[in-house]
Formats: structure tokens, sequence, C-alpha cells
């Protein structure tokens, strides 16, 4: 079992409804490229429907265009008051735009974030890198996205917290296929996020390739 997994186990095993909170930016969102296609997020759902757990909530809060740093002020609003049981959070590809010299605030921050998460929930915490980009992307995340990855993986290791780590799977996947998952040279579209729900699933050890949710077409 992965560690993530063994994270959400004693959620999925439970006789109650929980409750799952998706941070994030427009990724997570799914606002961008997706063309009324589901984001990764609501495939997770679909997936927690299919395992029998329909009573669940999944609340996704994700803003377009945010970074770390517009989170933190707004943890009460859009993560704590729902007194969450499993939260995942993943930024990385707008704050990329503080170049070289903010990578170390974008991990005190974010390690300000989640020990906060952890202090004043009982959830189990799920860090998430960024998805891969090609190289259209903004010049600021061509340029500085693998420093910001890197502090990701750093901040679920300081914090004890599992890793979905995204940018990985990309990485190991053949180049040619990310043509076919971003709508843009950064926003994953109805593929890129049928990937992103897989990486999520098999790490959270829910993935069935034989599921409704698991048999949708990816692009290799």
């Amino acid at each position: 079992m992965t560690a993530a997994g063994e994270a959400v186990r004693p959620v999925l095993d439970a006789a109650d409804p929980k409750v799952w909170v998706f941070l994030g930016d427009s990724v997570t969102a799914a606002q961008w490229h997706t063309w009324g296609g589901r984001g990764y997020a609501e495939l997770f759902e679909e997936r927690l429907r299919e395992l029998g757990r329909s009573r669940d909530a999944v609340i996704n809060t994700a803003v377009s265009g945010w970074q770390v740093t517009d989170l933190e002020p707004q943890v009460e609003a859009l993560c704590t008051r729902f007194r969450p049981d499993v939260v995942s959070i993943a930024f990385g590809l707008n704050d990329t735009r503080g170049g070289a010299d903010g990578v170390a605030e974008f991990g005190r921050v974010y390690r300000d974030v989640v020990r906060r998460i952890q202090a004043e929930t009982a959830a189990a915490v799920i860090i998430a890198t960024p998805n891969g980009t090609l190289p259209t992307a903004p010049e600021h995340v061509v340029t500085h996205l693998p420093a910001y990855v890197d502090e990701v993986r750093a901040v679920a290791a300081d914090c004890g917290m599992p890793l979905v780590d995204h940018y990985d799977e990309w990485q190991r996947t053949n180049e040619a296929a990310w043509f076919h998952w971003l709508g843009h040279g950064c926003h994953p579209n109805a593929y890129g996020h049928r990937a992103m729900a897989r990486t999520l699933m098999r790490e959270l050890d829910v993935w069935d390739p034989n599921s409704r949710s698991g048999s949708l077409m990816i692009p290799a």
C-alpha cells in the first residue's frame, strides 16, 4: 500500500459519510481547456460513488490564478470550515512567477498552510505536484517549474505528508502524449485530467482500469 493509500484507508473504510476538500489553482478547478470535460477531482468523486461512498462530500474550492500565498489568508473559508477528513492541496504553477528568488518563500508559506490544516483539523493531508508542461507554456513556468516541484516534494517530506507526484508521472510518460493531454502549454484538457485522476487513484489505492472512471480513454 502506498503512503497516500494508507493515509486515506481509514476514511475509505469508515461507515459514516466523509468530507474531501481539494485546494489548488486553475488546474484543480478544471476551469480552462476542459470544454465541459470532468476535472481530476470530479473523476475522483465519481470513483468514490463507484466504491459505494455516495454520501461522501467532495468540495473543490480551487481558484484559477491563485498561488499558495493567496490561499494562506483564506484557509478557514476554503478548507477548515468544512471540517474535512481528507485534504488534497496542489500549487506550484502560478507560483513560478516568483522566479528563482521566490522558491524559499513559496515553501515557507506552503508549510505554514499545511501545518495550519493539520493543527485545526484531523484531516489526512495529501500534497500534489503540478502536472508537466510544454515548452509553449509561459516562460516563468518553463524556466522555474522544476525548482518549485522540488520544493513541493520537500514540503511533503518536511511535514510528513504523502505526496502524489503528477510531475514525475508526466516526466516518465512519452512527451508526445503531453500534446494530447494539454489544451495549452500548461493547462490539462479532459485527457490530461484523466491522466491526473489515474495518478491520484493509483496513489490512493483505488484505481481500477475496469471501472467506468478507470476505463476512459487516455492517449498514450
